[in-house]
């Protein structure tokens, strides 16, 4: 009980163990609530107040207290004073998360426009492991996005964990995929305290003793999970969880982001390419026709030869236009590779394994190696390849180069990059994606692993051939 000269007629025993400078700031806030209620006293109400002391943040409390009548004027006041520090550190920590998360939206038109899509997503993911460890004080994390086609949990971004190996993979289940699985299937955030009691805990840090996994979401879907792992026991509580789901959703509008600018750029190509197409068609079929009539006519001295060759490449083109509209995805030059049939000795008995699940590409590639005297083989998906991999260094034959795909069924090609440098170390890996397309994000951490080139689709067979070239003369003898 305050009374109106800052006199503290009666308190607890907790009130008055409090530093002089609190009961000060106590007493203060008091009187100012009392001289407010005395020019008003028909509007005189509880009213709360906060005030801070070195690290601690106080809320009070004020009701007035009226001795006489129930309408008179208050004469003194009763006040609660209450350790607010818990929720102004959880206030502090989502203000700061918010500020970090606008940070992870804005994208600078002309920087991200110079960029390609690895080049995007690199830069985001410096921003993001910085707040989650600045921001959030997590170490020992991972951000997984999850698959629509096959479920499955792709690394996305890790800082500090353990990555899966080699065939390991996770699932957006509930059943037999960790906590990252159940999270993803559910929606719903899971605060381990106690991994060795939790049989669905699948380890990811050494040692790890307590987890916490939250789901990304976006506009109410899960699209994947950020699960953070720490030695301690119980190192996690609500006020993680609480600040980790707030975190997740930015970072999942962030990625949406980068989703949304490849798509466009995919799509303007397309149509590019379309327009493009319609506009060459008029005068390709003119030249087609007048060739034709040419021949039809054979007016003397008339290369009947050259003539038949002007109509088959007008037919060439009009076939590579046509098809890039809906397929831009290509080798180009491989028909004049191989007819000049140059070869360098670089690849003269090479051991070189391809790997896309486009059989037209999977093979022009083969056979443009072969060419050049390379022994290839050629797969038509991640497993598969990785299962030659290992079995060629079994055989003491090892690939002396990787060419693979991003985007195929089962292992993708951060998984094919991986366990080709896990299994031979010195094979250099070559990753190939359309327009940047990079759904599973495999070239920005390839890149950071080691990957020696990743060329966009369509691009020149001779670009293929100068970086396996540069790949098996500068990596180390088989």
């Amino acid at each position: 009980m305050v009374e109106p000269s800052g006199e503290i007629s009666w308190m607890t025993a907790s009130l008055a163990s409090q530093p002089p400078e609190t009961m000060r700031r106590f007493a203060d806030a008091c009187v100012e609530a009392i001289d407010g209620w005395r020019l008003a006293p028909a509007d005189a109400t509880t009213v709360r107040a906060e005030f801070r002391v070195g690290r601690i943040w106080h809320e009070i409390l004020i009701s007035p207290l009226r001795r006489g009548a129930a309408d008179a004027t208050p004469d003194s006041a009763v006040a609660v004073l209450v350790d607010a520090s818990a929720s102004h550190r959880v206030k502090d920590r989502l203000d700061a998360i918010d500020q970090a998360g606008a940070q992870l939206l804005h994208f600078d038109a002309d920087m991200v426009r110079a960029m390609n899509a690895p080049e995007r997503l690199a830069h985001l993911e410096g921003r993001v492991v910085s707040a989650t460890r600045s921001v959030l004080g997590f170490d020992h994390f991972e951000y997984r996005l999850t698959n629509r086609r096959t479920e499955q949990l792709e690394l996305v971004f890790c800082s500090g964990l353990v990555p899966l190996g080699i065939g390991e993979r996770l699932f957006a289940r509930t059943e037999g995929n960790g906590l990252s699985g159940l999270v993803a299937a559910t929606g719903r955030s899971v605060v381990c305290p106690d991994t060795a009691a939790d049989p669905r805990y699948v380890g990811g840090l050494p040692g790890a003793r307590s987890s916490l996994t939250v789901p990304l979401l976006l506009h109410d879907r899960t699209v994947g999970v950020l699960n953070v792992e720490s030695t301690a026991s119980e190192a996690f509580d609500d006020e993680d969880r609480i600040a980790a789901e707030l975190m997740g959703r930015y970072v999942a509008l962030s990625l949406n982001i980068l989703d949304m600018l490849v798509a466009e750029r995919c799509e303007t190509n397309r149509v590019l390419l379309a327009n493009v197409a319609k506009e060459a068609r008029r005068p390709l079929d003119a030249i087609a026709l007048d060739a034709r009539e040419l021949l039809v006519h054979a007016p003397a001295g008339v290369d009947e030869a050259l003539v038949q060759r002007v109509i088959d490449n007008a037919a060439r083109i009009d076939a590579l236009l046509q098809a890039s509209q809906s397929a831009p995805t290509g080798v180009l030059g491989c028909d004049d590779q191989m007819r000049e049939g140059v070869r360098d000795p670089v690849f003269a008995g090479r051991r070189i394994a391809v790997a896309d699940d486009d059989s037209t590409i999977r093979r022009t590639v083969r056979a443009v190696f072969e060419q050049q005297g390379a022994v290839v083989e050629d797969f038509d998906d991640g497993t598969h390849v990785i299962a030659a991999i290992r079995a060629r260094a079994s055989e003491g034959k090892p690939f002396e180069l990787v060419v693979s795909d991003v985007r195929m069924p089962d292992a993708n090609g951060y998984e094919v990059f991986r366990a080709t440098k896990e299994i031979t170390p010195s094979t250099p890996v070559i990753l190939m994606t359309a327009f940047g397309y990079d759904p599973n994000h495999s070239v920005v951490r390839s890149n950071q692993e080691g990957l020696h080139a990743c060329l966009y689709k369509p691009f020149q067979i001779s670009r293929l051939l100068e970086e396996a070239k540069s790949a098996l003369t500068s990596s180390s003898p088989a």
